[in-house]
């Protein structure tokens, strides 16, 4: 009996030291193991980034990720078993496939069209980018500026932004921006369609560029090398016709705010080092986050990594998804790209996407009709509500100053689903149309009633002007 006993005992602890042990070698093996589908992913314990994203063709030397799959027969076609983790998936290698190299430029600048906020294409025959004076203000008319600590020649530049699309969205807005809305009130854009918006900065604001791309503009008139700062790539998959908002930063702009050590007072914000937008030398407060609709100094931080709403002691905020859930997926995609990505866009990283859960609702009519009814209030994450992901969704160089929403709370520590912001809270079918969750479509209607870019700006303000009297 005794012997059996410790017979037992011997495996019980083989049996735990197989369970528990760690070591590279096997974690190795699951990081590099082959997957066929996002789905298989799911029977892992953490939310991993498929090798073949990283494939070398050898006949270049340079990375060629596939495109991800979109359509019905995707992960996405079936709403009741598609997985919070599979949305960071699309993110990602939409993002590495967007970026493979083609003659020397990224994809995206050899086979998208750069157009503006009309999308009337910019002229653009040496594919490089264009930028006006048009291009360097926010949403909310803020201008966003570099530390000028970091520059080549100690000056503070403007961040710049623009807009990509690729063919199929271009058409369907062409098609559609010239009827009557009583023509495409339940209309939605196609599967594939994709939208990107760039911001950009004039190299010379950066002394050391090596960690950055950096491409050839023309700003105005001028000549410049300009380096990419971050990037939303927004597209649709079958049965998202709201699209998926994901974004993409240069990983070492700013500093973050510490939710750890916050308990009932906010936590001023430093720096050691210098950042791109912020100094080591300042104190950031919810001021340096405050809209005030001009050129405003650098010294901005982040306030929810990876669009993560937190509370005091680093909680998770209780909102319409698991934020548990979410900050897991997204910082084990993130850790899994960059063991495997080694150009320059590994020093880019994955900063969330949102969604709509649209399971229950028929692609497209269905869902055309629920994205109506909920008109503005599409991006209302209180618990039970709809908006999935990152439901504080932003990217640094470019929702800089609605981190906290467009009635923010007075100390950042207050922050709570009601005055939160994400994507859904600017981009809905207020105007009666999912097609009205594109501003550039919304601007293709400006244009097709004899609107200037100017006035369209000015439109696009106001409306946001008129949202946050609404909201208080």
């Amino acid at each position: 009996m005794n012997k059996i006993k410790i017979l037992i005992g011997v495996i019980v602890i083989v049996f735990i030291a197989i369970v528990s042990c760690k070591d590279a070698k096997n974690e190795k093996v699951i990081t590099e193991e082959k997957v066929e589908t996002y789905a298989n992913q799911e029977t892992h314990t953490s939310c991993l980034a498929d090798p073949a994203w990283f494939t070398i063709d050898s006949s270049t030397g340079m990375r060629k990720t596939p495109a991800p799959k979109e359509d019905s027969n995707s992960v996405f076609g079936n709403n009741a078993t598609v997985t919070n983790c599979n949305f960071h998936q699309w993110s990602w290698q939409k993002f590495l496939w967007l970026t493979n190299d083609v003659s020397g430029n990224p994809f995206f600048m050899e086979n998208l069209i750069q157009v503006d906020n009309q999308t009337v294409p910019v002229a653009n025959g040496s594919k490089k980018i264009v930028l006006t004076s048009l291009d360097n203000a926010q949403a909310t008319g803020d201008i966003l500026r570099t530390n000028e600590t970091l520059s080549s020649d100690n000056t503070s530049y403007d961040v710049y932004y623009s807009i990509h699309v690729d063919s199929t969205l271009y058409e369907s807005i062409q098609k559609y921006a010239p009827m009557d809305k009583s023509e495409y009130v339940e209309a939605t854009f196609p599967v594939g369609a994709l939208e990107l918006k760039i911001a950009w900065v004039d190299a010379r604001a950066i002394e050391d560029t090596s960690s950055y791309f950096v491409t050839d503009a023309i700003i105005g008139k001028n000549e410049v090398q300009i380096a990419l700062l971050g990037m939303h790539v927004v597209g649709i998959v079958y049965n998202h016709p709201e699209f998926v908002w994901a974004t993409f930063e240069h990983h070492d702009l700013v500093p973050y705010y510490d939710w750890e050590a916050t308990t009932t007072s906010d936590i001023p914000v430093t720096s050691q080092t210098d950042k791109l937008l912020f100094s080591k030398d300042a104190t950031g407060t919810i001021d340096n986050l405050a809209s005030k609709g001009t050129h405003d100094n650098p010294n901005v931080f982040a306030v929810n990594q990876f669009g993560v709403p937190r509370q005091a002691e680093n909680a998770f905020l209780a909102t319409s998804q698991d934020g548990a859930e979410n900050f897991k997926n997204m910082e084990s995609i993130n850790n899994s790209v960059g063991l495997q990505l080694t150009d320059i866009w590994n020093n880019y990283f994955y900063n969330g996407s949102i969604w709509i859960d649209t399971e229950g609702y028929a692609y497209p009519t269905e869902q055309a009709q629920l994205l109506n009814s909920l008109g503005s209030n599409l991006g209302n994450s209180a618990p039970g509500e709809l908006p999935r992901g990152s439901v504080a969704a932003y990217n640094i160089t470019m929702e800089t100053y609605e981190q906290l929403g467009f009635t923010p709370p007075t100390y950042i520590y207050q922050q709570s689903v009601a005055t939160m912001g994400n994507c859904f809270s600017c981009h809905s079918a207020s105007n009666g149309s999912p097609l009205n969750i594109s501003h550039i479509f919304n601007g293709a209607v400006h244009h097709a009633n004899g609107h200037s870019r100017e006035e369209t700006k000015q439109m696009h303000l106001d409306e946001i002007k008129e949202f946050i009297k609404n909201m208080k």
